[in-house]
């Protein structure tokens, strides 16, 4: 069978699975893809099996496919594993109703079919399944005019058997390997057992501690394979006796003309010409080795090729051939027509020699080698988050698959790789990104220039040289200080995030992107950080690439966004020389935006570029030159935010208006039951006026104390008086406020109604005093302490909601943390100094130690440490999450059980707490519509109120001059 219709597994760990809708979801969405035959997601072990078609799809495209989707999803061993699948022959039984390419199309169609061969004058169907997904049954269910040929498919399996049981038997072996402990060991196992020669497959399961090996026997011993596991620091011991697979006819066929792994010796099959040329081939396409064995075994066979290499990892292909009877261009075509459209094959190079002796072509594999390899590079890759030297070889297993690389060592103590490479085919960025896959965090040294490894050629390969020469110029890397001087940045609102895998999505696509330095990206805030170059890229391009991944993004015009905003007490300031040396000296620091001193408040006000320059270095900055400089303190205590004050005065104010209210309401009503007494008694006895007035008078609260003072009225005035001047008193200070900024509101409103009443009545008192009144007045004292007494509760009630909904707030602000313990490490990662600083003045990446017990000062990525951390004080998740190196860690929460390094990403205004407080504020302050409306009619209610009344005031004033009997009428 053709190895390009081969099908591959590959297993990949998904990360963000909540629930079994994320499962149906992700085997829905990538079973939907092209060329993907099956998936099984597991929620338990997170992770999702594909077996796809390798022409359409890779293990890099599915990974990509699950990432847009917005989980985490990593490959933990990139080499796929070759599904085993089974040809099955169906003869038509029947005449056949339907065409041939019907039933072609019904089949290919079928999840589980890879491949259809039809045979019209045989009336035969040759169908290519994997035999895991579907069946002959679901086939013949499908096609029921055909029906499976036993015969044929029994003496095609019976010819090969003896064959394939000699030379090309396969066999399973289980193993039991004790001591792993993450899947880096598994992914280290696989990775060097699986390139050992005879090794068809392994898996590696973590939960089962087993191998599953397929292997040839003939090539590999049991032993061999258990010491080199044993070697890698893992105990292994066999589980079960291997037994041989059995194998359907194509693949016996397949194995039958599989060469056997070899020296390019054994190679040799042909006998070498007089006129032997070798030209060097790079072949893009090739997936596995079995595209290696086809492309060995088809042009092996061609009588004008003497011997073929090929080489996977180099994705090359060094050919012997006789130059007087073809040339390099026909061998391309015929490298291409292995497998049409699937292989690019391009010519490097080609050597000629006319010797024929054994001496010759011994001395012709050296310059074959620099032909294959003529320049490699030399780069050291920093990787954090290894803890052992498991992660070493699973580093060391992985990257030296990767197409160009020729080596690579892993120093766990330097915590660093050496990698030497093929600039051709890869390129340290790549590497880089290779690394970062595995889970580790990999950078490249600023000062990291690629060391230029170079043959010697002989002489008698001029063309070489040059070739040397050109690659020696033009493979100078752009250094990062120059890209530092060129960049530029850019702040982005972005919306439509719901969670970390959102940010992680962006970052992650972003950064792929060419012309982007750097991003980072704020959940909470809402907004993303670019560094960008501006001759490749602008700000609207980025917001549009944001916008393609599925959420919204806008520009932010204010370019002083994500500036830093630094308040400080500055002491030791005589006079204004000393202003100027503190402002220019600041000022020719590099991130310094702007400076502005103050002798006579000894404060600075400094704005300043976060990812360039922190609050410390402007701090030692100013003590350099001779000052004393420290934060300007703010009140952490959320004080401001409990109401207490404002509950107290209204508290008081309204119990003080209750005190005097309760009697006068009391006289009130008791003088509201006797007028309707009377008024009952005048109905029925038709009593006279002069007999109403008589009896009135004689109650006791309107007996005249002096002409024209009852008793009512003087109670009602004594009662009046302390609500007026002392219950209303925060009325008449928030009225007063008002009025001396030229506004009017409801405070206004109700000092004007309570004044009013309150000196109308004493002036009407006092006139009818003055005239000895033998009738009493109409007073209004009652009117002050019902008004004050009702709003008063109001006020009241509305602090207590107030507190209760900034209670929240203030929990959280009271969460953050007052001061970090600022670490510093030297190249090995070894504590040097600790100091304890002041939580506003960690700067962006530094180094915080975060003890078991303690508050996350900021956030930030672990770098060094296990433990658990509680964060159910801000994502409200009961249990406690595990944090290793690489997790993120969220400012206020608390860690539990071990210590942490960590780098701290957002600070300040910055980190997630800062930004829920911020969000809260926001809200608590906002408006809606409605409210907007109501507040602006508020401001016209008070004026009108005030202009009616006046001209009500007027109008009865004119009534009473024109005809004083109505006013009598109304006003008896």
């Amino acid at each position: 069978m053709d190895p390009s219709m081969g099908v591959n597994s590959v297993t990949i760990s998904v990360e963000g699975m909540t629930c079994n809708s994320c499962v149906w979801t992700i085997e829905q969405q990538i079973g939907k893809v092209n060329g993907v035959h099956h998936i099984k997601v597991s929620l338990e072990e997170k992770n999702a099996t594909i077996i796809y078609d390798p022409k359409l799809q890779t293990p890099k495209t599915l990974q990509e496919a699950i990432d847009d989707m917005g989980f985490d999803a990593v490959i933990h061993n990139p080499d796929p594993l070759p599904v085993l699948t089974d040809t099955l022959f169906l003869t038509v039984t029947a005449s056949l109703t339907l065409p041939w390419d019907h039933i072609q199309s019904t089949l290919l169609k079928t999840k589980g079919v890879t491949d259809i061969k039809i045979y019209p004058q045989k009336r035969t169907v040759a169908v290519t399944i994997i035999p895991s997904i579907v069946n002959a049954n679901q086939i013949k269910e499908l096609v029921p005019e055909l029906s499976l040929d036993t015969g044929t498919l029994e003496k095609k399996s019976g010819a090969c058997e003896d064959h394939s049981m000699a030379q090309a038997g396969e066999v399973v072996l289980k193993m039991k390997v004790e001591g792993m402990t993450c899947h880096s060991c598994t992914s280290t196992i696989e990775g060097k057992i699986g390139k050992l020669q005879g090794v068809q497959r392994i898996k590696v399961s973590l939960d089962n501690q087993e191998a599953t090996i397929v292997y040839q026997p003939h090539l590999i011993s049991v032993e061999e394979m258990k010491k080199q596991i044993e070697a890698m620091g893992f105990p292994a011991f066999v589980k079960k006796q291997p037994k041989y697979l059995k194998l359907g006819a194509i693949d016996v066929e397949r194995l039958k003309n599989t060469p056997v792994k070899s020296s390019e010796g054994s190679q040799q099959r042909s006998p070498s010409y007089t006129n032997d040329s070798t030209a060097t081939f790079i072949i893009d396409g090739m997936h596995c080795k079995s595209c290696v064995s086809n492309i060995e075994s088809t042009l092996s066979a061609l009588q004008y090729v003497s011997s073929i290499v090929v080489s996977l990892e180099n994705r090359s292909a060094i050919v012997k051939y006789n130059a007087s009877s073809v040339t390099p261009e026909s061998l391309r075509k015929a490298i291409e027509a292995v497998s049409p459209g699937l292989y690019r094959v391009s010519i490097t190079s080609e050597v000629e020699s006319t010797s024929n002796s054994p001496s010759s072509s011994s001395l012709q594999k050296i310059p074959l080698n620099v032909v294959s390899q003529p320049l490699t590079q030399e780069t050291v890759i920093n990787i954090d988050g290894m803890t052992c030297n498991s992660c070493v070889q699973s580093i060391e297993g992985v990257i030296s698959k990767k197409p160009g690389v020729k080596s690579i060592r892993v120093s766990l103590a330097n915590s660093n790789g050496t990698v030497e490479y093929d600039p051709l085919l890869t390129s340290p960025e790549t590497l880089r990104g290779a690394i970062e896959d595995m889970g580790f965090d990999a950078t490249l040294s600023d000062t990291n220039e690629p060391l230029v490894v170079i043959a010697q050629p002989s002489s008698e390969m001029p063309l070489l040289t040059s070739t040397n020469e050109f690659y020696t110029k033009g493979m100078t890397p752009v250094q990062d200080k120059e890209e530092g001087k060129n960049s530029s940045k850019c702040y982005i609102q972005v919306t439509g995030m719901t969670c970390a895998s959102c940010v992680a999505n962006i970052e992650r696509n972003l950064r792929r992107e060419e012309g982007i330095y750097s991003i980072l990206v704020a959940l909470m805030a809402g907004k993303a950080e670019v560094r960008y170059n501006p001759a490749v890229i602008q700000p609207p391009m980025i917001a549009e690439f944001i916008r393609e991944l599925g959420f919204g993004a806008t520009v932010i015009e204010n370019a002083d966004e994500g500036d830093g905003v630094l308040e400080l007490v500055v002491r030791g300031m005589t006079c204004a020389s000393c202003v100027h040396k503190i402002e220019s000296s600041l000022t020719k620091h590099r991130g310094i935006l702007y400076c502005s001193v103050a002798l006579a408040t000894n404060k600075a006000h400094i704005k300043y570029d976060p990812e360039i320059i922190g609050p410390r270095d402007i701090i030692h900055t100013i003590e350099s030159l001779g000052f004393e400089a420290s934060l300007v303190k703010k009140d952490r205590s959320a004080s401001h935010l409990d109401h207490k004050r404002e509950i107290r005065q209204w508290r008081r104010s309204f119990l003080v208006s209750l005190f005097f209210c309760i009697p006068v309401m009391g006289l009130m009503i008791y003088m509201m039951v006797m007028d309707h007494h009377f008024a009952t008694l005048h109905h029925n006895q038709n009593m006279s006026k002069e007999e109403m007035i008589n009896l009135h008078s004689s109650m006791f609260l309107e007996r005249q104390i002096l002409p024209g003072l009852s008793v009512m009225n003087l109670l009602s005035f004594l009662l009046c008086v302390p609500v007026q001047f002392f219950g209303g008193w925060y009325f008449y200070i928030q009225a007063y406020k008002a009025l001396k900024h030229k506004t009017a509101n409801m405070d206004v409103l109700i000092v004007l109604a309570t004044t009013i009443a309150f000196a109308y009545s004493l002036i009407i008192l006092l006139v009818a005093m003055y005239e000895r009144a033998k009738v009493n007045p109409i007073t209004f004292f009652d009117t002050p302490p019902m008004l004050f007494v009702f709003i008063a509760l109001g006020r009241w009630l509305e602090h207590i909601a107030k507190g209760k909904t900034s209670e929240a707030l203030a929990k959280l602000i009271s969460l953050q943390a007052t001061e970090a313990t600022i670490v510093t490490l030297d190249s090995d990662n070894i504590l040097l100094s600790e100091e304890q600083v002041d939580v506003e003045l960690v700067q962006r990446g530094d180094i915080i130690k975060v003890v078991p017990g303690g508050k996350f000062p900021v956030d930030g990525r672990v770098i060094e440490g296990h433990s658990m951390v509680d964060e159910s004080l801000i994502t409200g998740e009961a249990m406690p999450v595990a944090k290793k190196p690489g997790s993120t860690v969220i400012a206020g929460s608390i860690n539990q059980n071990g210590s942490l390094l960590i780098c701290a990403t957002h600070v300040g205004a910055d980190t997630t707490l800062s930004q829920i407080v911020k969000l809260v504020e926001e809200a608590q302050t906002s408006k809606a519509p409605i409210q907007q409306f109501a507040d602006k009619l508020s401001g016209y209610f008070v004026p009108f109120i005030v202009f009616v009344s006046i001209a009500t005031l007027l109008v009865w004033i004119v009534i009473g001059f024109l005809n004083f009997e109505i006013v009598e009428t109304y006003f008896p």
